[in-house]
Formats: structure tokens, sequence, C-alpha cells
């Protein structure tokens, strides 16, 4: 009846999938309800933008469970770090870039070549 090496179920999927369908509900009933005016139409808008994220998200939940064995671990954070500097200077974009990919090819370098 009852596995006990059967995997349980992730609630953290379902509660995704929850948010998304109550944030799509509520896009579609001000969408609806209240036409464009100004307020109605910016919630409506984050709301649908909330909503299809977390579908995003709710989709590549399987993938998310294991990391990706390709991407150095330090590179998602030098991604962000660059990213912000970007935000705060968009001519950086020239230094910024060159930067990035020689520190993703020295930390590829060095798991490959660690004992």
């Amino acid at each position: 009846m009852n596995q006990p090496d059967a995997k349980p179920k992730d609630y953290r999927r379902v509660m995704v999938l929850l948010v998304a369908i109550v944030c799509f509900a509520i896009w579609a009933a001000i969408t609806f309800l209240h036409g464009q005016s100004g307020s109605a139409k910016f919630v409506a808008a984050a709301a649908g933008r909330i909503a299809l994220v977390m579908v995003a998200l709710w989709l590549a939940w399987s993938s998310l469970q294991r990391p990706a064995s390709w991407l150095p671990p330090g590179f998602a954070m030098m991604l962000v770090v660059t990213l912000a500097m970007l935000a705060a200077r968009p001519r950086m974009i020239i230094v910024a870039i060159p930067v990035l990919g020689v520190l993703l090819a020295l930390a590829t370098a060095v798991r490959v070549f660690k004992p």
C-alpha cells in the first residue's frame, strides 16, 4: 500500500502553482471589471507579470532541484554583481562583459584542473 521509498510530493511546487492561478484570477477580474483606469491597470499588469513568473517557476521546478553541472558555483553571483553594476553604470558594459568572460574561463579552468 504505502511504499516507504516513494518520494513525497513537494508542497512548494503546488503553492507556486496556486499563487500563479490566484494572480491570473486577480488579473482577469481587474481587467474585465475595472477596465483601463490608472490604478486598476497598474495592479492588473503587476498581477499578470507575477503570474507569468510563477508559471515559469512552476514549469522549471524539477530542474531547479539539482544544480547545473556545467555552471561554476560562483558564476551566478558574478553574473548578479555584473548586472547590478550595469544597472548603475550602463557604459561599463565594454569592460564588464570581457571581465565576466575571463572570470568564467578561470572558474572553469580551476574546476577542470582541480585534483
